[in-house]
Order: structure tokens, then C-alpha cells, then sequence
């Protein structure tokens, strides 16, 4: 079973524009209200593909149970903790002339620490040997970043597969428990690492340094320019086909969806970078936070390419 973990749930609302002007008065062209934070849209992307995941984390005030219950009706098991405040509204401006989204993103509502406690009995009494655990998003305030800590290192006593999508202070108290898998865009490992990855070595170099802290699988979306993957396996690159975007809101969500779900199937990384990535291009063929289409993903994705790549020197050494 793949279970998502979502502490922070937002609800996302996209408006489109003909085009933005800051200080104007603007006429919306349409508008749309999806469930969201980062675990959330790999529990949605993943029932999209055919698979199943359990949606677990916070669900605040009465947003949160619209959450909940618009996951459950679209056939996403849940199992939140309700707590008190009102989930978060993310809003999403669509300049559809110029094909540029301006996010505001709220911070989220204070959570009180018996939350957290209610949060880890409920996940404890969850978690399977060989399960999948999606550690994603932001962390609401004022819980401390290491609180991903102690989940990782929770689930991996119960012999539980531990993936990793954060940002900041909560990506690299999560990377010190030793997750089994971090998946990050280029933005987001520089900061971790405070280094620039400007080409494809230099993003090689930073999956490796990855690798030497522990993490067995590093994976590292580069968003036209695909993804990187470094494993036992190898290293890898997924190359995605050319398309006209229209939003690249959710594509890592929808990359790492189809990464878990080919990985929780017993597939390789070749296989899970293929629909990865395949899922990842249909996010940003819709508008705002619809993420993607099956539809669209399987004509995409035997037009990805996936190619093996020549390990650096340290590399080499490691195997």
C-alpha cells in the first residue's frame, strides 16, 4: 500500500486570466477549486493512474473535511486527524497570454501539538513492512521541520519505503533521517546542498552527494529538461517529449505519483522515470491544479525517453 502524507492540505484555486495586471481591475475567465498540498496531489494523481494510496495528514476545519470528502468521492481511501482553524487556500493566477502563474500561498493554520501525537498513533498503527510512505510539502506552523524526522525514522523501523518531496528547513531535517528515496527540483537541492546546478553534471554530482548521506534513491526533476535518477541501479535520464504548456502547477507532484506507484509495483527505475515523467508532462497540458489525464499520459508516455547514463568517477566507486 502507498500512503501519502499531507501535515499542511490546501484548497487550490485557479483563476484564469486573459492577462495579468497588478493594481487593475481583472475580469476572471474562469475559475476552479481542486484539493490540495503535495501528498494530496500524489494520492489524486496515483488513483488517475489506476492505483491506490491511503491520503493521511491534517484536515482543518470545515476546508479540510470538503478535502476529505472530495478525495473520498473521487475513490481515495483517507484517514485524517481533524484539527482545529481552516485548511489553507493556495490561489493560482493563470495569465493565459503570456502562459505565466502567479501562486499566493498561505502559510496555514496553527496546529497544536496533541494533533501531532493523534497524527503518529494513527500512522504507527498504518504502517506494513514493504508499505510506501510519501513525505510531502510544507509543514504548518508552529511545528517544528523535525517532525519529518520522526516519521522517517518511524517508518523505517517498521521496514517501510520512505520517499521524501520538502523544501527548506523540512527537506533537510527529513534528509537526515535517511530516507530511502528524496525526489527535489534543481531549486529546491540547491538550497539543501548551497550549491548551483546549472547542467546536467552538476545535477549528477548532487544525486551522488545524495547518495553518500544515506539516501538510496536520488531524484532530481529538471523541468523541460526531464529528470535525473540515481540508484543501485544506475543513473538515468528521462528526457520529456515536447508539448505547448499550459501550467507546470503539480508536475512534479504528478511525476512523483507515477514514480511511487511503478516502484511500490516492483518495476525499475527506467520503468518508473518512463510514467514518471509521462505524468509529470500531462500536468501541464491542464489548467492550474487540474493535474493530469490518464488519457493524456498514455499517449506520452512512450514518447519519453529514458536513457542510461555513464556514472561520474564516485560513482563508479560506490558500486
Amino acid at each position: 500500500m502507498i500512503i501519502t502524507l499531507t501535515l499542511n492540505p490546501a484548497i487550490d484555486q485557479t483563476l484564469v486570466l486573459d492577462r495579468f495586471r497588478a493594481g487593475d481591475t481583472l475580469r476572471v475567465k474562469s475559475s476552479r477549486f481542486d484539493p490540495g498540498g503535495k501528498g494530496i496531489n500524489v494520492s489524486r494523481v496515483i488513483r488517475e493512474l489506476g492505483g491506490e494510496s491511503v491520503a493521511m495528514g491534517f484536515a482543518p476545519g470545515g476546508l479540510g473535511r470538503y478535502i476529505e470528502q472530495t478525495l473520498k468521492e473521487d475513490g481515495i481511501q483517507c484517514d485524517f486527524v481533524y484539527t482545529k482553524g481552516e485548511a489553507r487556500t493556495n490561489i493560482t493566477i493563470l495569465d493565459e497570454s503570456r502562459h505565466i502563474n502567479t501562486i499566493l500561498s498561505d502559510p496555514g493554520p496553527d496546529t497544536d501539538a496533541r494533533y501531532v501525537k493523534q497524527l503518529l498513533s494513527k500512522l504507527r498503527k498504518r504502517l506494513r513492512a514493504n508499505d510506501w510512505l510519501v513525505v510531502a510539502g510544507s509543514i504548518p506552523p508552529p511545528v517544528a521541520p523535525e517532525i519529518y524526522a520522526e516519521i522517517i525514522s518511524m517508518a523505517r523501523e517498521s521496514w517501510v519505503h520512505t520517499v521524501l518531496d520538502a523544501d527548506g528547513a523540512a527537506l533537510a531535517a527529513g534528509v537526515a533521517a535517511g530516507p530511502e528515496m528524496v525526489k527535489g527540483n534543481r531549486r529546491e537541492l540547491e538550497r539543501l546542498l548551497d550549491r548551483h546546478l546549472d547542467d546536467e553534471s552538476s545535477t549528477l554530482k548532487a544525486a551522488q552527494t545524495l547518495r553518500e548521506m544515506a539516501i538510496r534513491t536520488a531524484v532530481v526533476t529538471r523541468g523541460r529538461e526531464g529528470a535525473i535518477a540515481v540508484s543501485d541501479e544506475g543513473a538515468w535520464r528521462g528526457v520529456a517529449p515536447r508539448v505547448r504548456a499550459v501550467s507546470a502547477v503539480g508536475s512534479g507532484d504528478g511525476f512523483l505519483a507515477g514514480v511511487t506507484l511503478t516502484l511500490s509495483r516492483g518495476g525499475t527505475m527506467e520503468e518508473a522515470l518512463r510514467l514518471g515523467v509521462g505524468a509529470g508532462t500531462a500536468c501541464v497540458l491542464s489548467p492550474g491544479t487540474e493535474l493530469c489525464h490518464r488519457r493524456e499520459v498514455d499517449l506520452l508516455q512512450p514518447r519519453v525517453r529514458v536513457n542510461h547514463i555513464e556514472p561520474e568517477p564516485a560513482l563508479a566507486q560506490r558500486s
